[in-house]
């Protein structure tokens, strides 16, 4: 649910490309050692700023020296998971 301000909701499934640079503003697919998470990207002076698109959570900020961030590629389209139950 952290994205879903951009429209991304839990059981959506997202369309990646891969990607090793993302400009600013992107949604991004990024690993932090086990965890991969959605976000939009924004560099910094100072490193990386993985922001939610939602306020209940929180910015994760990826500085220099942090040896197991990757990304992994950027969101180029979703399909909604409509299934109603």
């Amino acid at each position: 649910m952290s994205m879903r301000d951009a429209g991304i909701l839990d059981g959506d499934l997202l369309a990646v490309q891969r990607a090793k640079e993302a400009k600013n503003g992107q949604i991004v697919v990024a690993r932090l050692g086990e965890d991969v998470t959605v976000k939009r990207f924004r560099r910094t002076r100072t490193g990386i700023e993985l922001i939610a698109e939602n306020p209940e959570y929180p910015t994760i900020v990826v500085g220099p020296e942090e040896p197991n961030f990757e990304l992994e590629g950027i969101a180029v389209g979703l399909i909604r998971n409509s299934l109603v139950m």
